[in-house]
């Protein structure tokens, strides 16, 4: 489906869902990659990752940290204040109101604040370097994790020691951690300190600096 849009001339796209015959509501449809799980960005395109096209009514946290991490651009299609500029009665709850796209709208000014620290223009996405395959990084200098889910993964470092920090994605609480070192080429095993819910990790060498 996305197809005529990879093929063309266009600098800038904004892919829909991969099905034939997808429309809101369908509830026999699979969740869309570009939601779940979205390609990484290959170069070939300015990448603009609209929920409306292919998630209508979704939009968490993990969705946009997800396709920062993959080198695309989360836009979230907000049914929270679609009615107005005035949020709808909190009390009258349900999937639309206000409240459940405030994790959406956070994480993506969060993905904006870690994107005007590194230095993102020598940064690509190299999800193969982790076991999560969520990575953004410039290896050897900077990396960029997030693991989604609970429990340990790597990172496949370059020699060289790397100041840690963590960041708890629904909490939105940053900690320091210790500094670590790699000796070859290869993957280094890493824990959360907030082990039980997503979590970024940001990787900073101290030997390299920036031209």
């Amino acid at each position: 489906m996305n197809e005529p849009l990879l093929a063309s001339r266009a600098e800038w796209i904004s892919p829909g869902f991969e099905e034939p015959g997808w429309f809101p509501g369908n509830p026999d449809m699979p969740t869309s990659g570009w939601y779940g799980n979205p390609p990484p960005a290959d170069g070939r395109k300015i990448v603009i990752a609209d929920t409306d096209h292919f998630a209508p009514g979704g939009g968490d946290a993990l969705w946009a940290w997800k396709t920062f991490l993959r080198g695309h651009h989360p836009i979230l299609m907000d049914f929270g204040i679609i009615a107005g500029v005035k949020p709808p009665d909190p009390t009258a709850g349900g999937p639309m109101a206000f409240d459940a796209f405030e994790p959406a709208r956070l994480a993506m000014g969060d993905t904006v604040r870690y994107a005007e620290r590194v230095w993102l223009i020598e940064m690509q996405p190299r999800g193969d370097l982790s076991s999560t395959g969520y990575l953004l990084a410039s290896p050897g200098v900077e990396y960029l994790a997030l693991q989604p889910e609970a429990g340990p993964f790597t990172v496949t470092l370059e020699p060289g020691t790397y100041s840690v920090e963590w960041f708890a994605v629904n909490v939105r609480s940053s900690v320091q951690g210790e500094d670590t070192s790699a000796e070859i080429t290869g993957p280094v095993r890493f824990q959360s300190p907030s082990p039980s819910e997503p979590s970024l990790l940001y990787l900073k060498s101290s030997g390299r600096l920036r031209l």
